[in-house]
């Protein structure tokens, strides 16, 4: 049972994207056993991606094995500590070479502190559940997180969407929290993939405005910063890609804003980001990537914290630890990799144009480089 301390507080840590295989980054790990001993969260939250399914390396022997091991590996600094944690998954941890949902949950439960629950097996995806936060006695739930699992990709490979019918269990569960405590009970979502409504945070701006988002898709040759008029500041706020969102809008925001109880949603999925706004009275926030053998934002790796407090429940506090914040660059493990993954761009979609525009002008150089030096045999020629 989760519940505020006796000062009523009650702190989570989000941990997004580690997006790893067996051979799991050292310095993931030594990253989340810091943090977790720099934060002291009641619970820890993944959102998603945790395992790295497309990942070859997983498929070397036995897969259902090699995933295991993944997850045992990113898991432990958490065992160590005994910090009851959940978690929802992403597009990539059963993709390709991982093994099942199912059996992932399975090995996530074997861990006294797993809160984490198959939920409704007809609803889309797995692990669709909630998790109740009672007073310091223990008897009157005061607030409620939701885990939502925003699925994987649609058969043409775009952001697969949550659906109806996991719209219809969050609805019914608010209900169900309304009756059993006397009024809507105050909540959090956590999911991987961001609601299309994430793009209301941002602005477009030329390209020459530095920071910026280079977009992609239909967005491509468009870039965009975050819109200072919806965001909330923190001590660490970026934007260094645009958001993955589904095409099509399932209406999750507006269910979500219908009764007031829910105070804000977390993303993770866009590795590159990190960033908290409001927008038509709902909060959303990013935790960037925090896995080292993945695309991400250098040593702005991090964990997001959001800090409860019983006396106001209308609101939180929330702020981002850095892997900067703990370690120097002399700390990080096989840095030729590190750098190889920090210069990653963060999709196919991104990397294609770039390898198009690098490929032309290489064609380029390489036609007016063939041409000089048809101009210079010529001219020996006239000589």
């Amino acid at each position: 049972m989760l519940k505020f301390n006796e000062n009523g507080k009650f702190r989570i840590m989000q941990i997004s994207d580690i997006q790893d295989t067996q051979f799991t980054s050292e310095n993931t790990i030594e990253f989340i056993a810091a943090a977790l001993d720099e934060a002291k969260p009641d619970l820890v939250v993944f959102t998603g991606d945790q395992v790295k399914g497309y990942g070859t390396f997983l498929a070397l022997g036995n897969r259902e094995k090699n995933t295991e091991k993944t997850i045992r590996n990113f898991m432990k600094p958490l065992a160590e500590r005994n910090v009851p944690f959940t978690f929802v998954f992403g597009n990539h941890d059963a993709q390709a070479f991982a093994s099942s949902k199912e059996k992932q949950l399975a090995v996530y439960q074997s861990y006294p502190s797993c809160l984490a629950e198959a939920g409704d097996r007809e609803l889309a995806g797995l692990c669709n559940h909630n998790i109740e936060i009672k007073d310091y006695k223990g008897k009157k739930t005061l607030f409620n997180i939701y885990l939502i699992d925003s699925l994987s990709a649609t058969p043409s490979g775009k952001c697969d969407h949550v659906t109806k019918g996991q719209l219809e269990w969050y609805q019914n569960t608010r209900d169900r929290l309304k009756e059993e405590n006397g009024g809507y009970v105050k909540s959090l979502v956590f999911q991987h993939i961001p609601v299309p409504e994430t793009w209301h945070l941002l602005k477009q701006v030329p390209k020459s405005h530095k920071p910026h988002a280079a977009g992609y898709g239909k967005y491509l040759d468009k870039f965009f910063t975050i819109d200072e008029n919806y965001l909330k500041n923190g001590n660490c706020d970026f934007l260094l890609e645009t958001p993955g969102t589904p095409d099509e809008n399932s209406g999750e925001f507006d269910v979500l804003r219908e009764k007031g109880d829910v105070i804000g949603v977390f993303f993770g999925h866009d590795h590159n980001n990190s960033f908290v706004g409001e927008f038509m009275g709902l909060t959303m926030g990013y935790a960037q990537g925090v896995g080292f053998n993945v695309y991400g934002p250098y040593m702005d790796r991090g964990v997001r914290i959001i800090d409860l407090d019983k006396n106001n429940l209308n609101e939180f506090s929330t702020y981002t630890l850095m892997y900067k914040d703990l370690f120097d660059y002399k700390d990080i493990h096989q840095k030729a990799r590190y750098l190889f993954y920090s210069w990653s761009p963060p999709s196919p979609q991104i990397a294609v144009p770039i390898l198009k525009k690098t490929a032309k002008a290489l064609a380029v150089a390489g036609a007016a480089a063939a041409t000089g030096l048809l101009i210079k045999k010529a001219i020996k020629k006239l000589h």
